[in-house]
């Protein structure tokens, strides 16, 4: 009687502690110590789309895992396999290849003389949670990424308006020293002001890598509205920095503005502009030929254009030079290379 009452009790005990595994919305299991399957309930084997546990069971738990997960289910057995309790969170697949993430915990289960008889380990489904973490840390990373890039364009900036102010400067001293009125200062500054102008639209649009001397030459030249009366000779393989590029633009736009108002371009005069160029150890330099068509006088005293193309034509040892022929002037000037 006894006996019928025992196996009795540890049948209804068997059953409605199942029922109770069964009510939990996680994936419980309960292993061998070697890591076998013996049980799974009946959310988890919904939350792991396994249709029926006899598919499963007796295999090693690691197995329904990626390679790249089975280190930690390997870890996480040997750790109760001494006693201890693990948590860890990997991404492991359903049954079906849907991708999914679980935070799992790991725990012995000992009998009555505290012997290790098998392992607990439980699985939640968190891949909502991961994946909003995720996109968190993505926006994250797009944000310092953001910030990092600002920083750097700020810091680009600073460096050129610096730049750009020091050149302005030096050219507002020398227009001031060979100006006899303020009416002719604020004409030539005002020009000048345009060539950087036109110097940082080229930066602008060539920001992520240096200008080809080519490009350079010809966009500025195109700016005046003179180009096409000027012959632009091939132009040697060089690439220009931002104050090759600015100086550039001052020196071409004085001689422009000069040979439209006095010289070979002037309106009435049949002239020619020849513009060639040579690249010798990082140094370019630049042959501007006038050819009015006519005899011509030299000036008898320098004004503030040529003192202009003397000083920021100049480029180590190379010095900028302005020599007057039988029709007209002659001139050379230099820029340092990025080659």
């Amino acid at each position: 009687m006894g006996s019928t009452f025992k196996e009795q009790f540890g049948a209804e005990t068997q059953q409605v502690l199942t029922a109770i595994l069964d009510q939990s919305q996680d994936c419980i299991k309960l292993l061998s110590p070697a890591g076998e399957l013996e049980f799974m309930n009946r959310n988890g084997q919904k939350a792991m789309e396994i249709p029926d546990f006899g598919m499963i069971a007796g295999k090693k738990w690691s197995d329904l895992w990626p390679a790249e997960s089975r280190k930690l289910i390997e870890g996480s057995l040997d750790k109760a396999a001494r006693g201890q309790q693990s948590r860890f969170e990997a991404l492991c697949p359903t049954m079906s290849g849907k991708p999914s993430w679980w935070d799992v915990s790991v725990a012995p289960v000992y009998d009555d003389k505290g012997a290790i008889t098998h392992v607990l380990a439980t699985s939640r489904d968190v891949s909502g949670y991961v994946s909003r973490r995720l996109n968190d840390q993505m926006r994250r990373e797009e944000a310092e990424r953001e910030v990092d890039f600002a920083e750097s364009v700020a810091r680009e900036m600073r460096h050129r308006l610096k730049n750009q102010l020091a050149v302005i400067g030096s050219v507002a001293k020398l227009i001031a020293r060979h100006s006899e009125t303020a009416a002719e200062m604020s004409e030539k500054f005002e020009r000048k002001i345009f060539a950087l102008a036109r110097a940082q639209d080229l930066l602008t649009v060539h920001r992520d890598a240096p200008i080809s001397a080519a490009e350079a030459m010809v966009q500025v030249l195109e700016a005046s509205g003179a180009g096409e009366a000027i012959e632009l000779l091939p132009v040697p393989d060089a690439r220009l920095g931002d104050d090759a590029v600015q100086q550039l633009a001052l020196i071409l736009g004085e001689l422009q503005t000069n040979s439209l108002k006095y010289g070979a371009l002037a309106p009435g005069c049949d002239g020619k502009v020849t513009l060639s160029s040579t690249l010798l150890d990082g140094l370019l330099s630049i042959h501007w030929h006038e050819d009015c068509g006519m005899p011509v006088e030299a000036p008898q005293s320098t004004g503030s254009g040529s003192k202009l193309i003397e000083r920021l034509g100049s480029a180590g040892s190379s010095r900028a030079k302005i020599e007057w022929h039988r029709t007209g002037p002659s001139v050379t000037f230099h820029l340092s290379t990025l080659n």
